[in-house]
């Protein structure tokens, strides 16, 4: 069914999870694996002018989601399963989007912190915007709901 799979990484514990997720459901359709991670310039900027600080802030977050990337495309390989990455500048709701549909994907897993309230308001639910955007299937794991549970 699933012939490509796109997974957005963002260093969080559940898009750790989410990656595991991924990882099993690619193994089981022999899917193959398109991983993103992307980095926001405005989370990071905001509206301050450009400075070597903020440029070095840029840079170190960037390599951080290289890291990230080569780190998750390794455990599938590990896995048997086909991966590249790739990082993305932007706004991640938008480039998740523009990922998978570059890359032909059939569906798309990522996490979600589950907020909700006055930080959801002001952060904003980038799994809802790409739920809303995708043109595939979007799998959505919870923060904490694809542990095992101990018996």
């Amino acid at each position: 069914m699933f012939r490509k799979i796109a997974v957005a990484l963002d260093g969080s514990e559940c898009a750790g999870e989410a990656l595991d997720v991924a990882l099993t459901l690619a193994k089981a359709e022999c899917a193959e694996m398109a991983i993103c991670s992307v980095v926001d310039p405005l989370v990071i900027v905001g509206t301050t002018p450009p400075s070597p600080a903020t440029d070095q802030l840029l840079a170190d977050r960037e390599a951080e989601a290289r890291r990230l990337i080569e780190a998750a495309v390794e455990k599938a390989h590990a896995a048997g399963l086909k991966a590249y990455g790739q990082v993305h500048l932007g706004l991640p709701s938008d480039e998740i989007l523009r990922f998978a549909k570059k890359t032909g994907a059939d569906a798309i897993v990522m996490g979600t912190h589950g907020r909700s309230g006055l930080s959801r308001l002001f952060l904003g639910s980038v799994a809802e915007a790409v739920l809303h955007g995708a043109r595939c299937p979007v799998i959505v794991v919870r923060e904490g709901a694809a542990k095992p549970v101990a018996s």
